[in-house]
C-alpha cells in the first residue's frame, strides 16, 4: 500500500467534491421555499429566513460551503499542478474534466447570487453581462443575447437543473477514472474524506450562525453604510470585476479578461506541452512514475512551504482586492423604507437606455465598492 495516498493534503480534492454534494442537497431544499418571481423572489427568501425552523441556517450555510468549495479547489489545483500529476494518458482526462468543472461550478455561484432578486443579485445580472462583452468576436452579441433572454424563472432552471446536470456528467468523468486508477470504492473514498471535511463542516456551521445574510432590512443594516463591512463570500466573485475600477482602455479586460481567459487555457492543454522526464517506478494504469516514493523530508518541506506560499499569496490578493466590498449592504439604501423605486429592483432592467450608466463598467465597480461616494 502507498501511504502516500492517504496524506492530508490529497484530501482537498475529495473535500470538493463531498462539498458539492452537499450544496446539491441543501439547494433541493431551498428550491422548495424560492419563488422565481420578479416581485416575489426576495420576499420568499425572507419568508424562509422568518418562517421556516433552521431555513435561515440552511441558506446561509448553502452561501458559505461556495466560498470554502473555492478554497478546496484552489488547493487541489494547485497541489496537483506543481507534482504534475497531469501526465500519462489516463489522467489528461482527469485534469481536462477538473478544469472543464470549473465553468459550471462558476455559473452556478453567479446564477446562485442572482436568484435572490435584491439589489446585490440584480447588479450582479447587470454586471456580468459586461464581462461577456469583451469576449473576442462573439462578446458583443453574447452581451446583448444575455440581457434579453434573461429571465428569474430561466436563471433558476439554468442554476437547479441545467448547470447540476453538466456538473454532475464531468463529476462522473473526473472522479470514477480517479477511482478506478486508485482501485478504490466510492463508499471508502467518501468516508475516507468526510473525515478531513468535519472540521470545515463545523466552521461552515458556525459561520452561517455568526455571518447570516441580514434579509430584515432596514433593521439589520447601517443606515447610512458608512465605513461599514458585513462579511460575505460573495465578495469573492467580484475578483474578476476589479480592473475595470482600478484601469481603463485596454489594460481593464486585459487583466480581467483576456488574462483569466489565457491562464485557463494554458493549463487545460498543460499536459500536451509537457513531457514526464522524472524517472522512478510506473504506476500501474497510470502511464506516470511514481516521483513522491522516496522523497526525504527536506523535500516534503519545500513542496509543503511552496503549496502553502502559492495559497498565501492567491487568497491575500483576493482578501486585499475585494473584501472591502459592502456586498451585502445594498440594502441599507435600497430598502421598502425609501419607496418602491429604491426597494426593488426596476422591472426595465433589459432597457439599459433608461440608465445608461449601466454599461459603464468602472462607474458600475464603482458604485459596488463605494456606494455612499458614487451614485
Amino acid at each position: 500500500m502507498n501511504i502516500e495516498r492517504y496524506h492530508w493534503r490529497h484530501y482537498f480534492g475529495g473535500m470538493a467534491f463531498l462539498l458539492i454534494l452537499l450544496q446539491l442537497v441543501s439547494g433541493v431544499f431551498l428550491s422548495l421555499f424560492y419563488l422565481p418571481d420578479l416581485g416575489e423572489a426576495y420576499a420568499s427568501v425572507q419568508s424562509l429566513y422568518r418562517d421556516f425552523p433552521f431555513g435561515a441556517w440552511v441558506r446561509d450555510s448553502h452561501r458559505w460551503i461556495a466560498l470554502f468549495l473555492i478554497g478546496a479547489i484552489i488547493i487541489h489545483a494547485i497541489r496537483s499542478l506543481l507534482r504534475k500529476e497531469f501526465l500519462g494518458s489516463e489522467r489528461k482526462v482527469i485534469w481536462l474534466t477538473g478544469g472543464l468543472l470549473l465553468l459550471p461550478l462558476l455559473g452556478l455561484m453567479v446564477t446562485g447570487a442572482i436568484l435572490p432578486w435584491e439589489w446585490k443579485g440584480y447588479w450582479f445580472m447587470e454586471m456580468v453581462p459586461n464581462y461577456l462583452e469583451f469576449i473576442p468576436l462573439i462578446g458583443p452579441g453574447l452581451k446583448q443575447a444575455t440581457i434579453e433572454s434573461f429571465s428569474l424563472n430561466r436563471n433558476f432552471i439554468a442554476h437547479v437543473v441545467v448547470i447540476p446536470f453538466i456538473t454532475i456528467v464531468l463529476l462522473d468523468f473526473h472522479i470514477f477514472v480517479k477511482l478506478r486508477i486508485r482501485k478504490v470504492a466510492l463508499s471508502r473514498y467518501l468516508l475516507k474524506h468526510a473525515v478531513l471535511v468535519l472540521p470545515f463542516l463545523l466552521a461552515i456551521a458556525v459561520l452561517a450562525i455568526l455571518v447570516a445574510a441580514p434579509t430584515l432590512d432596514p433593521d439589520e443594516i447601517p443606515m447610512p453604510l458608512e465605513e461599514t463591512y458585513i462579511p460575505a463570500p460573495e465578495w469573492l466573485f467580484l475578483m474578476p470585476l476589479l480592473p475595470f475600477m482600478y484601469f481603463e482602455n485596454f489594460l481593464a479586460p486585459l487583466l480581467g479578461v483576456y488574462l483569466a481567459f489565457g491562464l485557463f487555457v494554458l493549463l487545460a492543454v498543460l499536459p500536451y506541452i509537457v513531457r514526464q522526464r522524472t524517472k522512478g517506478a510506473q504506476i500501474p494504469g497510470t502511464g506516470t512514475r511514481n516521483i513522491g516514493k522516496g522523497r526525504n523530508w527536506r523535500t516534503r518541506i519545500v513542496s509543503f512551504l511552496g503549496v502553502s506560499l502559492v495559497v498565501s499569496v492567491v487568497f491575500g490578493a483576493l482578501y486585499a482586492g475585494a473584501y472591502r466590498s459592502p456586498t451585502l449592504g445594498c440594502n441599507s439604501c435600497h430598502n421598502v423604507s425609501y419607496g418602491a423605486r429604491m426597494g426593488l429592483p426596476p422591472k426595465a432592467y433589459k432597457d439599459r437606455k433608461i440608465v445608461p450608466l449601466l454599461d459603464d463598467n468602472q462607474w458600475m465597480v464603482e458604485h459596488w465598492f463605494f456606494p455612499q461616494v458614487v451614485w
